[in-house]
């Protein structure tokens, strides 16, 4: 039996280029017949100043809502997983961020590392999987492969060409691990496919943090 989570979603509590309330999103994926999604609302110097958030106690909150808004419509059967779509200052590029807890977003400003090189000290004293989100679309700045866990090499936003073919051949040269999402915002259109089928459910986000070091998974890319 195969359980399938979209890795990439975001809500309209916590990331303002989103559109779609929490409690639909969730509505949305349970009747597309997904286990759950992963939430990777946006954390940048540029959203958390839109918002107006200046103290970490501010940040954390601002970023926890559609999550927190989404995991009251969990279930037996639907799991609602913490995650983070997160950019630095140095350079332009969104990095997927899985494995950490609620307690964790209280610790740093997180909008205000300069670079993945900054981050991935953090990463590894936390026990994080850092995956660049699309890193070739237009004008991203390309990682180093040795400072990345893994790579989306599916996003399914409609308004980007994401040149998903081309970052899976880079996944593959580089032995990278493969991650997939719809990249969820709510525009019209964007219900497109994305997500990992797990061999198990998956209920919290170190669960997911271990699965993806796993590997074994499969992708859904159509």
């Amino acid at each position: 039996m195969e359980f399938l989570y979209d890795m990439h979603v975001h809500t309209e509590e916590s990331s303002s280029c989103a559109h779609v309330p929490a409690k639909d999103v969730v509505k949305r994926y349970k009747s597309l017949g997904y286990a759950g999604i992963v939430i990777t609302d946006h954390m940048s110097e540029y959203k958390m100043k839109r918002a107006k958030c200046e103290t970490i106690e501010e940040k954390a909150e601002y970023f926890l809502r559609g999550y927190r808004e989404a995991k009251k419509y969990e279930d037996e059967n639907f799991n609602v997983i913490l995650g983070m779509e997160l950019s630095f200052l140095d350079y332009n590029g969104d990095f997927l961020v899985y494995g950490f807890d609620e307690d964790f977003m209280l610790k740093y400003h997180f909008d205000q590392f300069n670079s993945l090189e900054d981050f991935r000290e953090i990463a590894d004293e936390n026990n994080l999987f850092v995956f660049q989100a699309h890193p070739f679309r237009f004008n991203m700045t390309v990682q180093n492969p040795e400072l990345l866990d893994g790579m989306e090499v599916y996003n399914g936003h409609p308004g980007h060409n994401s040149n998903n073919d081309i970052a899976m051949l880079w996944a593959e040269k580089y032995n990278l691990r493969k991650s997939s999402g719809s990249d969820f915002h709510g525009d019209k259109g964007n219900m497109a496919p994305g997500g990992i089928y797990f061999g198990r459910r998956i209920t919290d986000a170190k669960m997911l943090k271990e699965e993806l070091e796993k590997g074994g998974y499969r992708l859904k890319t159509e």
